[in-house]
């Protein structure tokens, strides 16, 4: 993924399996974004409980906004996105992607 600094940041797949649209409903989500898989602090820290991420239907959105792209002076991050499914405790966490973001100074940052 790629992050103009400066700019809203919003991204969204829908989630397809066996052709088939997958119910996400009840569905929660968390991406964090770190600068090495072993480095303690995250970068970005996004969740359906914080607003980051939102889930309509099968589409999984994030959305970051300017403010907060603005002050990323990092350039380069690995991610992780999971779902954490409804249902009984413990409730079954699976991973969604996993990647890299690239944040890109802005022209008007």
């Amino acid at each position: 993924m790629i992050i103009v600094q400066g700019c809203t940041f919003v991204h969204t797949w829908e989630w397809i399996a066996g052709g088939q649209p997958v119910d996400l409903t009840g569905t929660e989500f968390e991406l964090v974004a770190k600068a090495s898989t072993d480095n303690a602090t995250a970068l970005i820290h996004l969740t359906t409980a914080n607003g980051g991420i939102t889930v309509s239907g099968n589409a999984v959105s994030l959305r970051i906004e300017e403010a907060a792209t603005r002050a990323y002076t990092w350039r380069d991050a690995v991610f992780n996105l999971r779902v954490k499914w409804p249902g009984p405790e413990p409730r079954r966490v699976d991973p969604f992607m996993t990647g890299r973001i690239e944040v890109r100074p802005g022209v008007l940052a």
